[in-house]
């Protein structure tokens, strides 16, 4: 019997917009059959952007986002 990965709780704050795209997202992602939750959207998200990050493929509009992000908390 394989183990159970461990996991850990993050707790972020988001705004409205981008607690919207999760739900949006979500919804899009998921079907009659497989409802996708939006915690499962953000670990999507992480798998995505690391990947992207590792291949050194990283959108250019990722950068700016992020970077816009950090000037928007200060």
């Amino acid at each position: 019997m394989p183990k159970r990965e461990k996991s850990k709780r993050l707790q972020v704050v988001i705004t409205e917009k981008q607690d919207a795209l999760l739900t949006k997202t979500a919804y899009q992602l998921s079907n009659p059959e497989r409802l996708i939750s939006k915690s499962e959207v953000v670990r999507l998200g992480i798998e995505m952007l690391n990947q992207a990050v590792e291949k050194g493929e990283l959108p250019p509009e990722i950068l700016v986002a992020l970077e816009n992000e950090g000037q928007e908390e200060t």
